[in-house]
This record gives structure tokens, sequence and C-alpha cells, in this order.
């Protein structure tokens, strides 16, 4: 064989022939990094530039729009305070002789001589006395105390638009122990006289008509009524009077 021997890789020869021909597109030994070609890879994306006053600029965005709300703020309550404290103060009578009517759930509480209001009715304590006994009793017609009568002397007007009925059973006294005394009906129909013309018991009022009459509470001996309860009805909130 007259082929020639060409050295092959470490050292060695290597003969030419079919397995030792050299790899295509190369010379044998193959470079560093082997016969094949490079991988690619895809291009390194170059980083984004930030903004550097972005942050900044949020943050003045946001104090900005706080400063307008606390601004507005101070609007509304300086508007609210001069609508509120631009009048003239009002002037009050304590005299109960001028004051005006009450009504129920009023913060102040009226005295005896005040005009007071419940539904339909406007109520006026004008006295208070005491009794141990009411009506004619030598004739064994009258009613006594258990313990002592506590009598309220009262006007009540119809100020509503129909007929009320006046019921002494709606209408109470306290004692200064918080405890509630209801009225004697059997007291207030001997109070009312033989011709009933005064009755606080089941007595209808027309409109714009009044009724002067008495009702007595039957209190224990020595205690004493320091308010009453007036209603229109057993079922109104009613009106609150200081007997003190």
């Amino acid at each position: 064989m007259d082929s020639q021997q060409q050295p092959g890789l470490y050292g060695q020869e290597r003969p030419d022939g079919p397995y030792g021909q050299q790899p295509p597109g190369g010379s044998w030994p193959p470079p560093p990094g082997g016969p094949y070609p490079p991988q690619a890879y895809p291009p390194q994306q170059p980083p984004q530039k930030s903004w550097p006053g972005r942050h900044k600029f949020a943050t003045g965005c946001l104090g900005a729009v706080a400063g307008v709300i606390v601004l507005i703020v101070i609007i509304a309550i300086a508007a609210t305070a001069g609508s509120g404290g631009g009048g003239s103060p009002s002037s009050n009578n304590s005299a109960s002789s001028s004051r005006a009517p009450q009504s129920a759930g009023s913060a102040a509480v009226p005295g005896i001589g005040d005009k007071v209001r419940d539904g339909k009715f406007q109520f006026v304590i004008t006295g208070i006395s005491h009794a141990k006994s009411v009506g004619d009793t030598s004739m064994g017609l009258g009613d006594t105390a258990q313990g002592r009568y506590t009598i309220l002397h009262l006007t009540v007007t119809n100020i509503g638009s129909e007929a009320q009925t006046l019921d002494d059973g709606s209408q109470y006294v306290y004692d200064a122990a918080g405890r509630k005394f209801s009225a004697s009906s059997s007291a207030d129909l001997d109070l009312a006289g033989a011709n009933g013309q005064n009755n606080t018991w089941l007595e209808d009022i027309n409109p714009g008509n009044t009724v002067h009459g008495r009702i007595a509470f039957d209190l224990p001996k020595g205690d004493k009524a320091v308010k009453t309860e007036l209603h229109d009805s057993m079922f109104s909130g009613g009106v609150t009077v200081s007997l003190r």
C-alpha cells in the first residue's frame, strides 16, 4: 500500500481510508471546542432604564391630593360654624306664667302654672291640696284614703280638631323615691260634685273646650308627690310636670 500515513489524535498516526477521513468541513484533529459549530443563544435584552423621578412625582401627587382634601374639610367646617353662629342670641324668660307650652320629650321640666301639651290636650296644674277623705262622708257617700289624698287641681283644654276623652286613670304622680301612683277614680267622682261639671273620669272634651277638675292620688301618710305624668290617652308618650 502506497497510502500515506497521517498523524492521528494524541500523536498517533491515522491512516487515510474510509475510517480515517477528515470530518467534513474541518481538519484533523478537530479544533478546540469540537467539530460542531457553537450553539446560538438569544440576544440579551438591554436593561430598561428607570425614570429616576417617578417615585418623587408619585409622592408629590399624593401629597397634593391630601392637601386638597384637608382644604375642603376646613372650608366645610368654617361654613357650618358661620351659618350656626351668625345670628343674635335668643332671650329666655324664666317666669313660669310666660313660659311657652311644653310637650312630651322637652328637655326642661315645667312646673305648676305652666302650660304643657300631650297629644290633643293642653294641661295646666293650678294647685295642690291634701285631704284624708273627699265627698259627703256624713251620708256615707264619700271616700276615705288609705293614707292621704294628694289632689291635683288642673285645667285640661282640647287643642285638637276632634273630641278626646280625658281619663284620670292615665294620669300618675311619683314620690321622691321614684314610686308611681295611680289616680283614685272613686275619689275623683266625689270631687266632681253632684252635677259632674268638673269630672275627670272618662270625660269627653270637644275641640276648644276646657275642663276644670281635680284628680286624687292615695299616697302613704307623710309621703309627698314630687312630679306628675299627664297623658291625653293611655297610649300617649306623656308629659312631666314638677310639683316641687
